[in-house]
């Protein structure tokens, strides 16, 4: 099924053409195959829609089916004895209503086995095309039965996939390759596809699976170690996400400064002892990079409000999903609730990594026009205590005279509390020397831009502030020096406390 022009089947040898049955959506391809490979049954074939209501409701039809399925295969598939090998590298689409969006393939719509899948609650999962061909295939083929498939990874260890990879796909794995997307011509995001083989006769017999990994000349340099994982097994169960207040809202936004009025879900929730909110909204890699802390609620899904009872975690997750570079291979890996209990050095320096990260999107917005209201937000990651910004040279005698009349922000607080390692000691340093010169330069830079009007700005607005008129070049490189020593620091320890499984290690050369 999805033979296309039968790439897969070029190197066969003649004699194995009378066993073999290749199916394809268009009938010019039919037509193709059937000169590339005489005496093999080559025919027209819808697998996702044609003949699914006989198949999967064979007792209940009150009529003889008129199958386009060719007599020969189905009595073949009746056949006991025959022991089969599907070969298949089916499209990686996502079915959509009404046409094609995100990875979606233009004229994909809802198809006869995603309704079927639907019914038997199988998840979102239903909606990748290839999982709807895996659904189908299990159902239709006898037991003896080995499958080897070129797709993606997901059903294997996506939260969203583990109930029908335990319930529909609970398979034995015999061996497998993986390779960089970008190998099949045209594919333009890089991330791991498979070739798995699968004994469909026998149940998964372990909760991982080693997958060799090859490089563009088919090489094996090196094995992937991918564990499926359970759903109470990702980071984002780490620990409860508060809720939040009906009547308390704050205006939504988009990044540090951009208020999102148009969204038709507004997501603008917060309570009365809200912080900021950390926008962690997917357990893999592909979603890392959604990940930002923002000092209003987010207007995008899977955002959480920090409060000072998860502010720890809170922020400990956000370093530990944006430390670790994305790779091709690690694309689709899973981030989960760590095995072994953090350190408090450990919270400590992802805590003030965070703190001075680019994904630190955390600012203080005046007299912000909403729904009808006007909202003062503050930025509760503040990190210096008021008695020691007075102390600074600042040229804007408006958050001077603010400066005596408000109270030390949460982070500030904090700060002052804890004891740091010398690598996250040195960050607050350095840090502490760019708020100088950002306050010391306030009378030389267009700060309205940024909608810098208070004096607890938050560092989405400095370090864009300053870097827009080349202010304090060198200290915030050394900030940036200073952090990235940090995560060094910071990033064996993911996975050794287990926020990531182990990874691979590979000559890609």
């Amino acid at each position: 099924m999805a033979a296309g022009t039968g790439n897969l089947e070029y190197h066969l040898p003649a004699e194995a053409y009378k066993y073999l049955y290749l199916s394809t959506l268009h009938g010019s391809e039919a037509d193709h195959l059937k000169k590339v490979f005489p005496n093999a049954t080559c025919f027209q074939y819808d697998y996702l829609n044609d003949d699914v209501e006989y198949l999967f409701n064979k007792e209940k039809l009150p009529f003889a089916p008129n199958w386009k399925l060719p007599k020969k295969l189905r009595d073949e598939l009746a056949d006991p004895s025959i022991t089969w090998l599907v070969h298949i590298n089916p499209p990686f689409a996502t079915a959509q209503v009404g046409g094609a969006k995100g990875e979606s393939k233009k004229g994909v719509s809802k198809t006869k086995v995603e309704i079927l899948m639907d019914n038997e609650e199988t998840g979102h999962v239903k909606r990748e095309l290839f999982a709807q061909f895996m659904f189908r295939i299990v159902h239709e083929l006898p037991k003896k039965t080995y499958l080897g498939m070129f797709s993606k990874l997901k059903y294997l260890n996506a939260p969203d996939s583990i109930e029908y990879r335990d319930k529909f796909f609970n398979y034995k794995f015999k061996k497998g390759f993986l390779f960089k997307s970008t190998t099949f011509h045209g594919v333009k995001g890089k991330y791991p596809i498979g070739y798995l083989i699968w004994n469909l006769s026998k149940p998964r017999e372990s909760k991982s699976v080693e997958i060799d990994i090859a490089n563009e000349e088919a090489q094996t340099i090196g094995v992937k170690h991918l564990r499926l994982i359970e759903k109470e097994d990702v980071l984002n169960n780490w620990f409860e996400r508060p809720q939040n207040s009906k009547d308390f809202i704050l205006p939504p936004l988009s990044n540090g400064i951009t208020v999102k009025h148009c969204n038709a879900d507004t997501r603008h929730r917060a309570r009365p002892d809200f912080l900021g909110s950390l926008c962690s909204n997917g357990n893999d890699f592909q979603h890392a990079k959604y990940v930002v802390i923002l000092s209003s609620p987010n207007a995008s899904a899977g955002a959480f409000s920090v409060i000072k009872e998860n502010f720890e975690k809170a922020l400990t997750l956000h370093a530990v999903k944006k430390i670790p570079k994305q790779t091709w291979l690690n694309d689709r890996n899973q981030f989960l609730i760590p095995h072994t209990e953090p350190s408090k050095e450990f919270l400590n320096d992802c805590i003030v990594w965070s703190l001075f990260s680019g994904s630190n999107e955390t600012t203080a917005l005046k007299n912000v026009s909403y729904l009808g209201n006007t909202y003062q937000i503050k930025n509760n990651f503040f990190p210096f205590k008021i008695e020691k910004v007075k102390r600074w040279e600042i040229k804007d005698a408006d958050f001077r005279q603010q400066l005596t009349k408000d109270e030390n922000r949460y982070v500030a607080n904090w700060l002052s509390k804890n004891v740091f390692s010398a690598e996250a000691q040195e960050v607050l340093e350095k840090a502490e020397a760019v708020y100088k010169l950002f306050y010391a330069s306030l009378n030389h830079m267009a700060t309205h831009k940024w909608k810098i009007e208070t004096w607890d700005a938050g560092w989405y607005q400095i370090r864009r502030c300053l870097a827009e008129h080349n202010l304090a070049t060198d200290e915030l490189k050394e900030l940036s020096k200073a952090n990235e020593t940090l995560a060094a620091k910071i990033l064996p320890q993911i996975e050794e406390y287990g926020f990531l499984d182990k990874d691979e290690v590979f000559d890609e050369a």
